[in-house]
């Protein structure tokens, strides 16, 4: 099995040798091997929290992974384990915690990316990304002044029939109308997509440590709902690319960025005081107690 893991680790190397735009040979390959085995052999702690469902979550204290300090949660949802997935959204801006457990939701992460407001708005429900719940748009994507579509518009996740899928946007304009599903929230950058390594823009929003947010898929079908901690001398959080290596060192072949920074949240039903089992970071406190109020969030529900 060890030696397994080491092939493994060693072909993704090899992947991001070749498909990675911009590359830099300098980058010590020996460093990177280790980053690999450091996080796929580290001490996880796993704690199965409904069938087929694995909670995940492990912390490098002395800066071992990417030459940092980190904290990763991990929902890791296995095909055949009866679950569903959904979207949930209010007018007002509502923590993550909130929105789940007014769903009855099992576990749910934030979602995309929204406008500030104090307000409640039944217009666009504060999303600036494309959003459709049971088959009913409530938001459309925003543009640039110039008309181009946006970094978090790149890709989407569609659900049918609770089964929840990655896409990636077409060149046409409203494309995210056209996918046949009861649910779909558009968000970006799409880092990977089967198993396609997406190029990254040398822009602070990339390459800067943030909290992250992010959906995968394996070949299989797993889907994993991941979530890195930022903005702490505890958690340092990840740049863009340091987030297409995690993920597909843990095997996905889709991945799919979410709203990050404050906002990154991960719930799951009767854990801890209020269900937050991540660091988020908008109190400025490495506890569980500082979640952002959101305008979405993608859930699990049996």
């Amino acid at each position: 099995m060890k030696y397994i893991q080491i092939l493994l680790s060693s072909l993704f190397v090899g992947l991001f040798l070749i498909q990675t735009p911009g590359y830099s040979q300098e980058y010590n390959l020996a460093i990177y091997h280790a980053d690999s085995l450091v996080l796929v052999d580290g001490p996880w702690h796993q704690e199965i929290i409904g069938r087929g469902i694995t909670f995940k979550q492990i912390r490098f204290e002395s800066k071992e992974l990417f030459a940092s300090n980190q904290c990763l949660s991990i929902l890791e949802i296995a095909p055949g384990s009866l679950v569903r997935f959904g979207l949930a959204a209010e007018p007002l801006l509502t923590t993550t915690e909130d929105l789940a457990k007014k769903e009855g939701a099992l576990a749910a992460v934030n979602g995309s990316f929204f406008k500030f407001t104090d307000e409640p708005n039944t217009i666009d429900f504060n999303s600036v990304d494309y959003l459709r719940i049971d088959n009913r748009m409530l938001a459309d994507n925003t543009y640039s002044s110039s008309g181009q579509r946006l970094r978090h518009q790149e890709g989407a996740v569609a659900i049918l029939d609770g089964v929840l899928y990655i896409v990636k946007a077409t060149s046409e304009r409203g494309w995210e109308r056209y996918l046949l599903s009861d649910h779909v929230l558009c968000s970006g950058p799409l880092l990977v997509i089967d198993g396609r390594i997406e190029p990254l823009r040398m822009e602070s929003f990339y390459t800067t440590r943030h909290p992250r947010t992010v959906v995968a898929k394996k070949r299989d079908g797993t889907v994993l709902l991941f979530v890195v901690d930022g903005r702490h001398a505890k958690a340092e959080g990840m740049s863009l690319e340091e987030i297409q290596k995690t993920l597909l060192w843990l095997g996905a072949v889709d991945i799919l960025n979410f709203d990050g920074g404050g906002s990154s949240t991960m719930y799951i039903d009767g854990k801890g005081e209020n269900g937050v089992v991540n660091h988020p970071c908008d109190n400025r406190e490495f506890d569980h107690l500082g979640s952002r109020k959101v305008a979405n969030a993608l859930y699990i529900t049996f």
